[in-house]
């Protein structure tokens, strides 16, 4: 390997008359993610590429993989990587033929590879291909599904020549495309086994070259066909070879499989795909982008420009979920929790214990949720917690997760304890209210001293936003209020499926995080994805997860003149995980 295309940045190394060439950066920013696309029209630079640099700049593209036709001029690929260079586009020299897998029929790469290298010798720094790129795919070929392992066998050969060549006329990157599923082939050909010996292909590929595009041709991000499980196991492989990955997506029509391409679905869909994508990979030291086949299909999923989606810099920092059946984390250790969690971006849960099981049913899952940046509390309640006889039922849950915290390393520790109690279910709500609110409120009190004593721990609780309509007996505020000051934080139950308006979660929250403000205390805001029938305006469900993001990214701004605002929760993940689209 000659680089690491993660950093941007190759070096151009070679001995002339005792003068050594150094490398040069990147045209593409260095620390952005790659944005690419192909480029099969050649004669689409001769010209000086202006067309082209415009639909480049229309798709925010920062990379192109451009094929390169030896016979024109170089004084056009001059030209025209200049004038990518001063717009910010990195050019790679895009060449593949299914053939140069083949033994023997390997002297058009091996020239193209030339061509690149003594190109880039010669040109200025400004006018320099980034990186050789080789598209090839050799399981086009009929003899592929006769008997891959010949062929397999010569294009790992082939692939060799290519790179003690380019080591030998001037390094250069060299980045090749793969689909997805090569991961079960090896290197003899053969389908992958759990011999450890039997090296994948992709694996192979990785370790061998620059930077691979991983042709993941779905049109979902999730699912077990989306696009991040199908690819999860190359940026795997790819973290811990310090290798560079990009994810591929295709926007030609493939009659017939329809669910390869984002053809006839519109640009909207493709770029909330490429964003999930990113989400998901965002703690993969080797994710480095997306590269869309190509910029003409691509220019036609939409007239005009398709605007990217935007990031508000004040999106809340808290984005997170409830996980009430203890058995999905002691059972199988949570693994798709935490894989729904990642392309979710979650960085919040809320799990209920099981006191009966051992500690260590706990510790693996809290330390490769820290680990994926997700910050864990444990989780209790029952309506009747909010009577005074129940109160042992706390203490238990309390001494559970203090004595588990002694007994583990610091990346295993829960961070806080919370509550759902919700005593307004039992009856007497509606034959003792002031009773059951006098109580609850002292159960509350009490779990935030006995708590604090000797820890650490964060604690919170649920609560209904119309709660601020009840006094608390006995105090000159409302239960929301004293449950505000008592606890650390508070998730408001604002169960509406809207986000705007005069019954929208932004106004039935209001007078809670007013509350807070004035409290210095923070507020996570708690929707509903469970099916209800209180009413159509209470949850999710019917809306699907498509139209609670669109809701939730409103809050933001309808809630930015309070402090107190730090995030939202869904309710809760075993609802969201099978929620509509």
């Amino acid at each position: 390997m000659f680089g690491n295309s993660s950093r941007k940045v190759f070096w151009l190394l070679l001995l002339i008359g005792g003068i050594i060439m150094t490398g040069f950066e990147s045209t593409a920013e260095a620390d952005a993610d790659i944005r690419a696309a192909w480029v099969w029209q050649a004669k689409s630079v001769s010209d000086g590429g202006n067309e082209l640099l415009d639909n480049a700049a229309k798709h925010k593209i920062n990379r192109l993989y451009v094929n390169v036709d030896m016979n024109l001029s170089e004084e056009v690929y001059h030209t025209f990587i200049s004038k990518a260079s001063k717009a910010g586009i990195a050019v790679e020299a895009l060449g593949g033929d299914p053939s140069w897998a083949v033994s023997g029929r390997e002297g058009p790469m091996l020239k193209l590879a030339s061509w690149v290298s003594n190109y880039n010798l010669a040109a200025k720094p400004e006018e320099r291909f980034d990186a050789i790129h080789l598209d090839i795919k050799p399981y086009v070929l009929p003899q592929w599904n006769e008997d891959a392992k010949p062929l397999v066998q010569s294009w790992v050969v082939n692939m060799k020549l290519l790179l003690e060549q380019v080591k030998q006329n001037g390094a250069v990157e060299v980045n090749v495309d793969l689909p997805f599923w090569l991961d079960s082939y090896t290197v003899t050909g053969s389908r992958t086994t759990d011999d450890a010996d039997n090296e994948s292909l992709s694996h192979w590929f990785i370790g061998q070259f620059d930077h691979i595009t991983l042709l993941a041709y779905r049109d979902s991000a999730q699912g077990n066909n989306g696009i991040i499980r199908l690819v999860e196991q190359e940026m795997i492989w790819a973290d811990a070879r310090s290798g560079s990955i990009t994810v591929g997506v295709n926007t030609k029509p493939m009659p017939g499989e329809e669910f390869t391409t984002f053809a006839g679905k519109g640009a909207a869909q493709l770029e909330s795909v490429l964003s999930e994508v990113a989400s998901a990979f965002t703690d993969h030291a080797s994710y480095a982008g997306s590269a869309v086949h190509d910029i003409v299909y691509w220019g036609q999923l939409e007239p005009g420009e398709v605007p990217l989606p935007e990031n508000p810099s004040n999106q809340p920092e808290i984005r997170g979920t409830y996980i009430w059946q203890a058995s999905q984390v002691t059972n199988d250790g949570g693994d798709h929790i935490l894989e729904f969690a990642k392309a979710q971006n979650i960085n919040w849960l809320y799990v209920r214990l099981d006191l009966d099981q051992p500690y260590s049913s706990y510790r693996s899952f809290v330390k490769r949720a820290q680990t994926q940046g997700i910050e864990v509390h444990a989780m209790g309640g029952h309506p009747i917690w909010g009577k005074k006889e129940n109160r042992p039922r706390i203490q238990r849950l309390i001494d559970y997760v203090k004595n588990y915290n002694a007994e583990s390393e610091p990346d295993e520790r829960f961070k806080g304890i919370h509550l759902d109690i919700e005593p307004y279910t039992l009856p007497e709500w509606e034959n003792d209210r002031d009773t059951l609110l006098t109580e609850w409120a002292a159960n509350i009190a009490y779990f935030h001293e006995e708590t604090k004593k000797d820890s650490d721990l964060e604690t919170s609780a649920d609560l209904a936003v119309w709660l601020d309509t009840f006094p608390l007996p006995g105090r000159d505020m409302t239960v929301s209020e004293y449950m505000i000051s008592t606890l650390d934080h508070i998730s408001l139950m604002a169960f509406r499926n809207i986000a705007e308006g005069s019954n929208g979660i932004a106004d039935v929250v209001s007078q809670e995080m007013k509350i807070a403000d004035r409290l210095g205390k923070p507020l996570l805001i708690s929707v509903e994805m469970k099916e209800n029938f209180e009413g159509k305006h209470i949850s999710f469900y019917d809306k699907g997860a498509a139209e609670m993001e669109r809701q939730l990214a409103l809050l933001p701004d309808l809630l930015s003149e309070y402090k107190a605002y730090k995030g939202n929760i869904v309710h809760a993940y075993d609802y969201w995980i099978q929620a509509k689209p």
